[in-house]
Order: C-alpha cells, then sequence, then structure tokens
C-alpha cells in the first residue's frame, strides 16, 4: 500500500537589504548612527559620548523590541497613515448614490426610460469598473481596475464533499488543481484568486414558492401574508450557512501585445481553458458571472446579510433579476483600528502569516472550512512565477543561508531550528525547481462578518481557534481593516 502523499510550507521568508535586516531597520540605526556622530562633534565630552550612547541604544530597541507580532519599525508606518486618514477624515464613506437619484427620459410617453444611478464606490475601490463582454453568445462580467490595466473575470465553481472522498481521489483532484496553477505561468494570466465563502442561507427557494404560489392580485410586497411569509424566510436563514466558491482570473493588460482588445480575449480564452481545466479536475464549473451577478456578489460581500431580501425582492419581480453596478457598494462605511463597517454588517480581515510546518494531509483545511458555523471569507491568492526568476531567487537564497552559516560559525553563534528549517526550505525549494517543477507566489487572508461587535468578537474567536486546528496562523490587520478587506474580494488582490 502506497503511503498517503502529504504537504508542508515553508517558513516566510522576510530577508531585508542586509540578510535579515529589513530596510526600515537599517534605516531607523542609520540614522540613530549618525545622530550619535553629530552628538559627539558638537559636544565632544562626556555628556555628548552619553548622548550618542542612548540615541543608539534607543535606535537599536526601536528596530529589536517586538511589539505584538512586528516591531516599531513595523507598526509606525501603518500607525502613521491611520492616524493621517482620522485627522483627515478619511475613515468615513458615505455615498452620493442616494442623493444623485435616477435619470428619467421620456416620462411624457407610453414607455418612459429610466437610467441607472452612478456608481460610487469606496475610497479603496474608486478604480474598479463592472464591464460586460460577449463570448461565445453570452455575456461575461468583467471587473476592470487601474484604468483597465488589470481585467478580472470571475467563475462560480461547486466541489462534492472533499472529506467523503476516499485518500486516492482527493490526491488525484489535488494533483490536478497544481497542474492548473503550474500550467498558467505559461499563460497571459497573471494571478488566480481562490475564495469560499459562507453567508446566510438564501433561502431563495422558499422565496421563489411563495411567489409562484400568491394569488397574482395580491400585491409581492405590502401585503400583511406575504410580508410575514418572506420575515419567516428571512428569519429561517440566519441559522443556516450556504458555502460559495469562485475562481477570479486576471490579466495585465501592459503584458499583452497585441491589439487594444488583447487582454480581454485572452482573458475570455483563459477562462475557457480553465473552466475545462476544473472539470477535469472534478469541480462543477457552474459558469462565469455575468456583470449584474458580479456586482450581487459584491454587494453581498459588503453586506451578506442582506442575501435573504435580495433574493426575496428578485423573486418577487417579473422578468430577469439583476444588481445593477450602482448597488454594487455599500451605502456607507466606518474604519476602525480593529474592524471595518459597511452597511449592516461589521468585518474583521486577518493575514494568514503562518501554513503548516509539519507534515499535513490533503485534509489540513477541513476545520476552517468545512466546519465553520459563522459567516466568513477565505481567500488565497496565487501568483505565478516566470522559472527564471524563480531559479535566480532560489540560488540567491541559498546562497545567502550559507554565509549566514558561515558568518555565525565564525562568531561561535549557534544555529537555531527555525534557521535550520530555512535553510531546509531553501534547499528543496532549489531541489524542486531543478526537477522541473513550477513556483507560484501565495497570500492567504481570512473575512470574519458578523452583526455587531459582540458577534463579531465571538466569530472572530471560533475562526482563529479552527485555524489553529488547521495548522495555520493568523494575525489581524490593525489599522488597515478597509484596505484588507479588499483582498477578500474577488479583485485577485493581496500580493505586492
Amino acid at each position: 500500500m502506497s503511503a498517503r502523499t502529504t504537504y508542508r510550507f515553508g517558513p516566510l521568508e522576510r530577508r531585508g537589504l542586509l540578510g535579515p535586516i529589513r530596510g526600515g531597520q537599517a534605516a531607523v540605526v542609520g540614522l540613530g548612527m549618525l545622530g550619535a556622530l553629530a552628538l559627539l562633534n558638537a559636544l565632544p565630552n562626556a555628556t555628548g559620548a552619553f548622548l550618542a550612547t542612548t540615541l543608539l541604544a534607543a535606535a537599536g530597541g526601536f528596530v529589536t523590541i517586538p511589539v505584538g507580532h512586528g516591531h516599531l519599525d513595523e507598526w509606525v508606518p501603518v500607525t502613521a497613515a491611520f492616524v493621517l486618514r482620522v485627522l483627515g477624515r478619511r475613515r468615513v464613506f458615505r455615498s452620493v448614490v442616494p442623493l444623485e437619484g435616477f435619470r428619467g427620459t421620456g416620462l411624457g410617453s407610453r414607455r418612459p426610460v429610466i437610467r441607472d444611478a452612478v456608481a460610487h464606490p469606496p475610497r479603496e475601490l474608486r478604480d474598479v469598473r463592472i464591464l460586460s463582454a460577449a463570448h461565445r453568445g453570452r455575456q461575461v462580467g468583467i471587473l476592470s481596475s487601474r484604468g483597465g490595466r488589470f481585467l478580472i473575470a470571475v467563475l462560480a465553481c461547486r466541489a462534492s464533499a472533499f472529506a467523503l472522498l476516499d485518500a486516492s481521489a482527493q490526491e488525484r483532484r489535488l494533483a490536478r488543481w497544481g497542474y492548473l496553477l503550474s500550467s498558467a505561468a505559461g499563460t497571459s494570466l497573471t494571478r488566480l484568486q481562490w475564495l469560499e465563502r459562507t453567508a446566510p442561507a438564501q433561502g431563495d427557494e422558499l422565496a421563489r414558492w411563495v411567489h409562484s404560489k400568491r394569488d397574482p392580485a395580491i400585491p409581492p410586497r405590502g401585503a400583511a401574508m406575504i410580508d410575514s411569509y418572506l420575515e419567516l424566510i428571512g428569519t429561517t436563514s440566519r441559522v443556516t450557512n450556504e458555502h460559495e466558491i469562485l475562481l477570479a482570473l486576471q490579466v495585465d493588460a501592459r503584458r499583452v501585445r497585441s491589439a487594444a482588445d488583447g487582454a480581454l480575449r485572452d482573458l475570455l480564452e483563459d477562462v475557457e481553458r480553465t473552466a475545462r481545466a476544473l472539470e477535469a479536475a472534478e469541480v462543477s464549473v457552474l459558469g462565469a458571472l455575468r456583470d449584474d451577478q458580479l456586482a450581487r456578489a459584491l454587494r453581498t460581500a459588503f453586506d451578506p446579510y442582506c442575501r435573504a431580501e435580495l433574493v426575496a425582492q428578485e423573486a418577487a419581480k417579473a422578468g430577469p433579476s439583476g444588481h445593477p453596478e450602482a448597488g454594487a457598494w455599500p451605502l456607507g462605511a466606518r474604519e476602525s483600528w480593529e474592524h471595518y463597517q459597511t452597511d449592516g454588517s461589521l468585518h474583521a480581515t486577518f493575514w494568514i502569516s503562518g501554513w503548516p510546518r509539519v507534515e499535513v494531509s490533503p485534509m489540513f483545511l477541513d476545520p476552517l472550512i468545512g466546519q465553520s458555523s459563522v459567516v466568513r471569507t477565505v481567500s488565497v491568492v496565487f501568483e505565478p512565477v516566470p522559472p527564471e526568476r524563480s531559479a535566480r531567487e532560489a540560488e540567491a537564497a541559498v546562497t545567502r543561508d550559507h554565509a549566514d552559516r558561515e558568518l555565525r560559525h565564525r562568531f561561535g553563534q549557534s544555529q537555531t531550528a527555525r534557521q535550520r528549517q530555512a535553510e531546509e526550505a531553501a534547499a528543496r525549494r532549489e531541489a524542486e525547481l531543478a526537477a522541473g517543477h513550477a513556483e507560484v507566489r501565495l497570500a492567504g487572508f481570512v473575512t470574519v462578518s458578523a452583526r455587531d461587535e459582540d458577534e463579531l468578537r465571538r466569530a472572530c474567536a471560533e475562526v482563529t481557534e479552527q485555524a489553529a486546528r488547521s495548522r495555520l496562523e493568523l494575525r489581524r490587520m490593525y489599522g488597515q481593516q478597509s484596505h484588507a478587506f479588499t483582498f477578500t474580494l474577488p479583485l485577485c488582490r493581496g500580493l505586492r
């Protein structure tokens, strides 16, 4: 019987300008040394020597004393940016859409036209637009950002219960997913993002049943009987959660050397190719989201608890369901040091700062993904790395590790277990690249949502405990919650 396939992640590489010394640390120490020299030149006596020594000690403590999960030199930029937003009154967002209203023409005719309101996204998403493109007889929604430089399409997927499969089936699916990621390096795709969302159950079947069975003479809203049914649907949807799987694909228009619409054409072709690869991996692809479905996905990300109301409204009105771009964004938002409030929801975003350091099975994420009873979004962004860049960086990492080891040996310092793990991971990485394997950069984030602060605190504690059982380390992104929240939207953000 063959051994079960296991996985292990290397430690996070935090190499700076001078080996383990980051640029911020080097700058602070350098300024401290310049200040000390200036003091000695101005006061060439015992007082100057004392002040210079004190300044050097303060600079060294500033870059070495840990504060939470980081050091002071890491916290100062985050805190300064947050304070500037507070002083500049940029923590609060109020949409102008309700004040702008809708525009209508031909109101005196038999067919007046009411145009949708103009979209007004939050400050962090001002560059995002929702477009639509035709592909093989159907419309595909496109998220455009940075003035059209980045184009993103989103696939809605559904996978059978992974935990119920036997070991060989699990490994087969994971191998095909790995092949999909490695083959992306040879396409125009610059990033892929996998999102797994839990949200309150829509109760859409009940809402549609109410709509189909009601007397046409009874208005869809306003009647006591209909409103009581919809209220019951909204109440029961709070008890259970639904799981959604989205896969976002991004291309960079600057890397496509063809006609003006070359980036869009390449994106649509990559979407179709990825859909076929997912089907080969036994993942059901429901289709690429249209522009109205993209808008709805963004709206429910900002306020997951509006899902039942949206479904009830769509079931009660005639014609195809849809959601205009203006309705994709929240009407109000407020950023705090530890959470982000949008409409009727509070969100707290965490960075997955540590992945399993020991051998784990393919089911290692099950405690976080498969057993969650809270409203949350897990996002992992992948960026294919060109082979030549991977080989160059891997060889440089091995060389740096060898030099660091020789330096520690020269000064009589022992090697810690963490340093030994980093060296082993660098050597394993170089060997894998030499064997022909492709490399990707990845970053993971988790956003927890709730209705109030007490519920958010309990939900964050539950998710943190589930992540620990998955051997993941979560770090709350204090002071940057509004920006971090966008990392769990289907925008392929979260990597530099």
